[in-house]
């Protein structure tokens, strides 16, 4: 007897470009498992209401992407304390009509650092970026006990909001938390700089100066898919540099765990991929 195949959507605006329905098909493939996993095309406006629409239908899960995380926070009845911390969720879990948020960027992002060899135990950090995608994982940044992050954005009034909000997490871990100016008038060494922006994909410079980057700093991007700006002049200073791809598997497999309980192998999924001819 044939099992019924457990129905999954990740949900977006735009959402053409997303990976997550191959990721998960993939690590469902690992375990024999049948799931139907979906795109679907959803603006703020309309979440609210098409949440419901989910809710009254089978689908057991949802994966959120931009620029709905923190609207789906507001959202769901029930929220996973780092998705409480973060305000944001990436990861609904659809039980009993309600809806169970979580978030597993923060450890998609840890994972995969540390599947490159990076470590951020008393590093100097620079994380760039004020908005969803960098708070979302501030948390596991503070728990991996950087000794200094540095936070900078375009717009510095926010990363100084930002400062204010975290650091009391900061200061309970033993981090130093401080707003670095986005033209590096006070950078010091980085041993890692993360791109939270989505410079790459609205402008075509860089959202940090080439003074704040040497030869030994790791040069990590969230985004993927494309060479950023900010990922071109890492190269050109021949800085160690990294997309996004392994974080998006990783938080993949965070949800995929929550919602089958089952832990799916990554290591192997960006050749997979690359088979198939996606990235």
């Amino acid at each position: 007897m044939s099992l019924t195949p457990k129905q999954f959507a990740v949900i977006g605006h735009p959402i053409n470009h997303s990976l997550s329905p191959h990721i998960h098909l993939l690590f469902a493939k690992q375990f024999d498992l049948p799931i139907i996993y979906e795109r679907e095309d959803i603006d703020r406006e309309h979440l609210l209401v098409r949440l419901a629409d989910f809710q009254g239908k089978d689908y057991l899960g949802l994966n959120v992407t931009l620029p709905l995380k923190h609207d789906a926070y507001l959202l769901c009845q029930k929220l996973s304390e780092k998705a409480q911390l973060c305000e944001s969720v990436n990861t609904i879990s659809i039980k009993n009509n309600k809806l169970h948020g979580d978030t597993t960027d923060g450890i998609g992002l840890i994972k995969d650092l540390t599947n490159k060899g990076i470590n951020l135990s008393q590093a100097s950090c620079l994380l760039v970026g004020a908005g969803g995608a960098a708070n979302g994982v501030m948390a596991d940044l503070i728990e991996c006990l950087p000794s200094k992050l540095y936070l900078t954005n375009r717009t510095i009034e926010k990363s100084m909001l930002m400062e204010s909000y975290w650091k009391n997490f900061a200061k309970k871990h033993s981090v130093l938390l401080k707003v670095s100016d986005i033209h590096g008038a006070d950078s010091c060494h980085y041993d890692v700089i993360i791109n939270a922006t989505s410079a790459g994909f609205s402008s075509d410079k860089s959202p940090i100066e080439d003074k704040m980057i040497n030869r030994e700093t790791f040069c990590y991007d969230m985004t993927y898919g494309r060479e950023t700006p900010f990922m071109r002049q890492a190269i050109k200073i021949h800085a160690k540099t990294f997309d996004g791809l392994g974080m998006l598997v990783e938080q993949a497999a965070e949800s995929f765990h929550i919602w089958h309980n089952k832990r799916p192998k990554t290591n192997n999924i960006r050749n997979e991929l690359q088979l198939l001819g996606l990235i």
